[in-house]
């Protein structure tokens, strides 16, 4: 018999041991057997809040160790030196750190609530668009996009994306990781400006020495013949 069925039982007989107090004289069969059934429960009930407090008190150190493990990913998630942002399948922003808010030139309050892809330039758009309704779980690759210019020099990201689907819910999270690569890129434009001036250089140089050899020969030549003459 369950706790739950004996406590029952037991509240029975004291209805009935109740109702003889106030008309006849208690059977002290009955009133033996209550007290024993509520002995019985009592120890059971004691068991079960043993048990109880025991499942608490794991239950209060599984939350401690996880309010621990969400502080310290909240922590690495601002800390770190790319921008993160959580959004929805959308695009729409949910959580961006201290990061994301140098790259958008934004305080984060500025950034939640806000779609991704009013933030960026115009042009990657199309793309943009492509990813979110065709997403793979994992980026296996990063793509570029150009952020919105606020100030100075337009920012160029790479971006990784890891789609997290809510099989309980339904819903879609996607977890973005944004690596400014302006100062690469610029560093690239600049050495490929600088090779193509290189090439320009050796080609105008070629020139010189090919007009210069021709010259030479052709000096050679009208030597020769004048001595011939």
């Amino acid at each position: 018999m369950s706790i739950s069925h004996q406590i029952k039982a037991v509240y029975q007989r004291a209805l009935r041991l109740r109702e003889q107090a106030t008309t006849n004289p208690i059977d002290p069969a009955l009133l033996e057997l209550a007290l024993k059934d509520l002995y019985l429960v009592l120890e059971e009930l004691q068991a079960v809040d043993a048990e109880l407090h025991e499942q608490n008190q794991i239950l209060n150190d599984t939350r401690y160790q996880a309010d621990l493990e969400r502080q310290r990913y909240r922590t690495l998630f601002e800390l770190a030196p790319d921008g993160y942002l959580v959004t929805d399948a959308k695009g729409k922003i949910y959580h961006a750190n201290r990061a994301a808010e140098v790259l958008f030139a934004l305080p984060q309050a500025g950034l939640v609530g806000k779609p991704l892809m009013v933030l960026i330039d115009q042009g990657d758009w199309s793309d943009f668009e492509q990813r979110l309704a065709h997403p793979h779980p994992v980026a296996t690759e990063p793509w570029e996009v150009t952020l919105k210019s606020r100030q100075g020099d337009p920012v160029i990201v790479a971006i990784a994306t890891n789609f997290l689907k809510d099989s309980r819910l339904g819903g879609t999270t996607i977890l973005w990781s944004l690596r400014d690569i302006s100062q690469q890129r610029r560093v690239e434009q600049q050495l490929q400006a600088a090779h193509v001036d290189l090439e320009d250089l050796i080609a105008a140089r070629t020139a010189d020495l090919m007009q210069t050899n021709a010259q030479l020969l052709q000096d050679l030549n009208d030597y020769h013949q004048g001595r011939l003459q």
